[in-house]
């Protein structure tokens, strides 16, 4: 019997091996002899280095960098088969004031990456926060933007710099850049501006989203005058970032699902497993991931468990064995009760489909 177990983690509550620690358990109190695989479920959204280097040996690097508000930060990147995995979500994924932001601490990373070797990148736009268009990732990279008197704008630039820039040099960016090669991860197809944009999905304030949507705009049209043409139907993720790597720099552009399938061994664990548990657990109410939603589609002749805690809902069709383990999950959840409950769920599931 061949038993894999694909756990996503539960909020900040419970990891992805912690989870999958309690549910190995509650698998072997019922198949002692099963041959099982435990490995993380995560996806481009959030902990894309904890779930990356659960799958592959590779080496952590930390730095101080400026986030969305030009605060000082720790931010943890990785580095895999020499490709720099950088997560924008602990970068960019929060942010006081959304009317200045900047995306210039990924320009720290990506030249510290450059500075360290390293020419292949992978970066996960996740759950940024960041409206500048990009002038702060791009200032950071070496371009620089003239004011209406043709001034040097000096930064770090944010969005609130936006409304001055009427001349942009992107000539000057680090020659390295062009040796390099840079895949994005974004779930995301958001229009650069407009109605479909992030912006509009925002839960910002009316007033802050028209400022917010006018400065892209304008941007776009410098980017114009300036020979760079961005995507305005689907690269306004992270406020137009995903089109700035797309068209500038050549990006490959994958969703979290692409990447996991195509970066691990998940699509050949899946065939071989007798039985496949998987899950997870928000507080507020979600789908599941990318990833996992992928997963369900497979289910078949298999048998699939998707243990569930707080309001993830529940996956589609009748494939699927669906268990909430605890709905009434929050914050302050104990982690060993969560952790119970998962084991004694699975035990019960399991027990169940044996008979």
């Amino acid at each position: 019997m061949n038993i894999l177990v694909a756990i996503d983690r539960f909020e900040d509550i419970l990891t992805s091996g912690e989870a999958s620690s309690y549910i190995e358990e509650g698998v072997r109190a019922v198949y002692p002899d099963g041959n099982m695989i435990s490995v993380p479920l995560f996806d481009g959204q959030k902990h894309l280095i904890e779930g990356i280097l659960s799958w592959q040996q590779g080496i952590k690097y930390q730095w101080q960098v400026q986030d969305a508000d030009l605060r000082q930060r720790d931010v943890t990147t990785a580095v895999i088969q020499d490709c720099l995995y950088i997560d924008c979500t602990p970068l960019f994924g929060a942010t006081a004031n959304p009317l200045k932001t900047s995306s210039y601490g990924l320009g720290q990373v990506i030249l510290n990456g450059l500075d360290l070797g390293y020419r292949s990148f992978t970066i996960a736009l996740g759950k940024s926060e960041v409206y500048d268009g990009g002038i702060g990732l791009l200032e950071k990279l070496g371009a620089v933007f003239f004011d209406r008197e043709d001034n040097r704008m000096t930064g770090p630039l944010s969005s609130e710099h936006i409304k001055y820039v009427r001349r942009m040099d992107l000539s000057g960016l680090d020659d390295r850049l062009s040796e390099s090669t840079f895949k994005v991860i974004s779930d995301r197809d958001y229009y650069l501006f407009g109605n479909d944009s992030q912006i509009a999905a925002s839960l910002l304030d009316d007033t802050a989203k028209m400022t917010i949507d006018n400065n892209i705009w304008y941007l776009n049209e410098q980017y114009k005058k300036a020979g760079l043409t961005l995507n305005p139907k689907n690269g306004g993720h992270a406020g137009g970032l995903r089109s700035i790597f797309e068209s500038l720099f050549g990006a490959r552009i994958l969703s979290s699902k692409d990447m996991i399938f195509e970066e691990t061994s998940l699509k050949e664990l899946l065939e071989e497993a007798d039985i496949v548990v998987y899950g997870g657990g928000t507080i507020s109410p979600s789908d599941s991931s990318l990833v996992a939603q992928a997963m369900t589609q497979r289910a078949g002749t298999q048998l699939y468990i998707y243990l569930a805690a707080g309001q993830q809902f529940a996956p589609p069709g009748e494939a699927v064995h669906f268990l909430n383990v605890y709905p009434d999950m929050t914050t302050d959840t104990d982690k060993l009760k969560l952790g119970i409950q998962l084991q004694n769920g699975i035990k019960t599931l399991l027990t169940l489909a044996k008979q």
